[in-house]
């Protein structure tokens, strides 16, 4: 038996916003069609017997690029601890099987990290939200040698989608 430890150096992206917590998490869900996807997209993709198949569930139930796995409410944990109510921490998990599939081709440690997850925070004083991720390209490229040019072609991709849908739901609209 031997043991490696590999040190790399992961980025965190934080969008902040002044929009409230309950209008980030709404556009977020409307973004992956949490409600007409919960629940059916991972069994649906747990009986795919071929690529077809696959691109058939991930198209159907997509929103903008990403699709809804599931949500972690944190603050209820928090809350169940000690009866003290803070504000909100969700974690989403999101993804697209058709984005991972040339990231763990070229670097199959990437599915540690696979799907990306977003980390959304109400501001304590409520003057906001906090919405942060690891920027995918810090955590799915290789993490000793050189990175291939296709997989950085990849993750350059990944980072883009990622930022525009974060983008998306944290937009304060000006009024014109």
């Amino acid at each position: 038996m031997s043991k490696t430890v590999i040190p790399f150096i992961a980025r965190l992206v934080q969008f902040n916003t002044t929009l409230p917590f309950a209008d980030v998490i709404a556009r977020l869900d409307v973004e992956v069609k949490k409600f007409s996807s919960r629940g059916n997209t991972i069994a649906k993709m747990s009986r795919v017997k071929n690529q077809q198949e696959l691109k058939s569930v991930v198209e159907e139930a997509a929103g903008n690029d990403f699709l809804y796995f599931m949500e972690i409410q944190h603050h209820k944990l928090l809350k169940f601890a000690d009866g003290i109510d803070r504000p909100r921490i969700v974690v989403y998990t999101i993804g697209n099987p058709l984005f991972a599939q040339p990231i763990m081709r070229y670097n199959p440690l990437a599915a540690y990290s696979i799907p990306p997850r977003l980390l959304i925070i109400q501001k304590p004083d409520g003057t906001g939200t906090t919405v942060s991720y690891h920027l995918p390209s810090s955590v799915m490229g290789m993490p000793v040698g050189e990175n291939e040019p296709n997989l950085q072609m990849e993750l350059k991709a990944l980072d883009e989608k990622v930022e525009k849908l974060v983008q998306r739901i944290t937009a304060v609209q000006s009024s014109m």
